[in-house]
């Protein structure tokens, strides 16, 4: 394991007459040489969160528009058209916007989620296989087209030039707070990485072999077991402000999460991670700030624990484990399944074991493997970001900008409906799927806050099924209650073709379906 160690180097007197800043280096950690012993771990578990939030909390709060509203309140709404509004003006552009109509720009984007169409305008069109009348009786198109391109949470006079994401700052900060104040009563909590498509250009665009989504934004996240996300943040490269940077870059996310859940909620708490960010120094890390942790671990972050090498552990029947403690606390297991996997673990240990099942190939049926503790710890509360991922992509709003800002913004829309249906689950008796959830957000937003089109205001004639005119098949010409233009012979007429829906004179049906 390590400690860390100021590593700066000594003062040289300088020869020139100007005195340079000395140049920033990144403290380096002083190896310490522990002593394994072949041993159970044994060890309490942690409590959690000291005080727990009052049964009454949403006694008063059951319809899902307003527990998402408890993230999206009136100061996230008015900072969102605040900024939108002012971006407008350094355009020229009167943008007008207020924050019921904001809901309901917002609602259409939600409703993209679960019905699709390849081009936004076309929940617009007058054509019946499109025509959506719920969002074209809310807002008019070009209205949306206009709030979207001038969508901002930030005023771009005052963005931090080392922050690549300063143009999000504001609203992610506001919205962590809402997020880490109504977390759900949790012991547990899993850390890992979360991908948002984008397939634009940009410093921080990803590329992940092997992953669902491979193109696009890294955010790293702090999810309870079930998937609510109580923390998030890009990822960004190299930055300097970056907090306990001596621990490496995913072991520093870690330990910032665990302060921000602590502030926000005082106890002590274990957490499950990945390869990516678990290291003996920093399990000894969150012992000392009394927290507990277990996590898969790299065979270059375990410092010559002597364990059985995989090689020789995949030779013996499965179910065959290896383990060593330290003397401050710490277990490393290594156990072979279908692979040989090392898990490291402050907060548990080999035993109870307990049995799972697998198929054997040999005997070509299922059979009973020993698991120690540890791994099924790891396997019960490692998925929270995971399953929130799931949810997340189900609905995920087919409407997209071509700045290279909007899916995490709308990314971050989505993440406070998940939230929110996950506070829904928590706490509501009878609840509904994320769907439903989805559903009752949207007709409320579009119902409540639409402003249906004035009347008199129309729009450019759509086009007509061509194929059908011409088929000859149930044209039938039917009366109708005022006069409008033939389709034909452009003067009025009280007749109308009920199937292609144009107005039409009985002389002149013959000429108009005949091509």
């Amino acid at each position: 394991s390590y400690a860390p160690k100021d590593d700066s180097p000594d003062e040289v007197p300088s020869t020139s007459s100007v005195q340079q800043p000395p140049p920033s280096r990144r403290r380096k950690m002083t190896k310490i040489v522990c002593k394994w012993k072949k041993a159970d771990l044994t060890v309490q578990p942690v409590a959690g969160r000291v005080t727990a939030p009052p049964n009454d909390f949403f006694t008063e709060m059951r319809t899902p528009t307003e527990i998402l509203e408890l993230f999206l309140d009136d100061e996230v709404i008015e900072l969102i058209v605040k900024y939108s509004n002012l971006y407008a003006d350094s355009k020229g552009v009167h943008l007008g916007l207020t924050s019921s109509e904001f809901k309901c720009f917002l609602g259409i984007i939600f409703l993209s989620g679960y019905v699709s169409v390849p081009r936004r305008r076309m929940f617009w069109e007058q054509r019946t296989d499109v025509h959506n009348v719920l969002v074209s009786a809310a807002m008019r198109r070009d209205r949306f087209e206009t709030i979207f391109s001038n969508l901002h949470v930030a005023d771009n006079a005052d963005l931090d030039p080392v922050d690549k994401f300063s143009k999000l700052r504001p609203l992610i900060s506001k919205l962590n707070e809402r997020c880490m104040k109504f977390v759900p009563n949790e012991t547990y909590f899993s850390f890992d990485e979360f991908m948002v498509p984008y397939f634009g250009r940009h410093g921080c665009k990803q590329f992940i072999r092997g992953k669902p989504i491979r193109f696009g934004y890294k955010f790293w996240c702090g999810a309870t077991c079930l998937g609510y996300i109580c923390w998030f943040q890009p990822y960004q490269g190299k930055n300097p402000n970056t907090k306990h940077e001596e621990y490496g870059v995913g072991a520093s996310l870690v330990l910032q999460f665990s302060e921000a859940l602590t502030e926000a909620h005082p106890g002590r708490y274990h957490f499950v991670f990945n390869n990516f960010f678990t290291s003996i120094a920093l399990l000894d890390k969150l012992s000392s700030m009394g927290h507990q942790a277990t996590g898969t671990v790299r065979k270059d972050h375990i410092d010559k624990v002597p364990l059985e090498s995989d090689v020789a552990l995949k030779k013996k029947e499965r179910g065959t484990f290896d383990y060593r403690i330290d003397g401050k606390g710490n277990i490393v297991c290594r156990w072979n399944d279908n692979s040989v996997v090392t898990v490291a673990s402050s907060g548990a240990g080999i035993h109870p074991l307990c049995l799972v099942s697998r198929y054997s190939q040999k005997l070509k049926k299922k059979i009973q493997v020993q698991q120690p503790n540890m791994i099924k710890v790891y396997n019960q509360f490692m998925g929270g970001v995971d399953r929130a991922d799931e949810n997340i992509d189900k609905y995920r709003a087919s409407i997209r900008g071509k700045k290279w800002y909007s899916s995490p913004l709308l990314f971050c829309f989505e993440l406070v409906l998940q939230n929110a249906w996950q506070l829904h689950k928590t706490y509501d008796e009878k609840p509904v799927d994320f769907l439903e959830f989805r559903r009752r957000v949207v007709c409320h937003y579009l119902e409540t806050h639409g402003h249906p089109p004035e009347p008199g205001q129309k729009g450019r004639p759509q086009k007509r099924n061509i194929d059908s005119r011409y088929d000859g098949i149930n044209h039938v010409i039917v009366k109708q209650g005022k006069q409008t233009r033939c389709a034909e012979c452009h003067k009025n007429t009280t007749f109308r073709c009920e199937k292609c829906d144009v107005a039409l004179h009985v002389k002149c049906s013959v000429e108009y379906h005949t091509e």
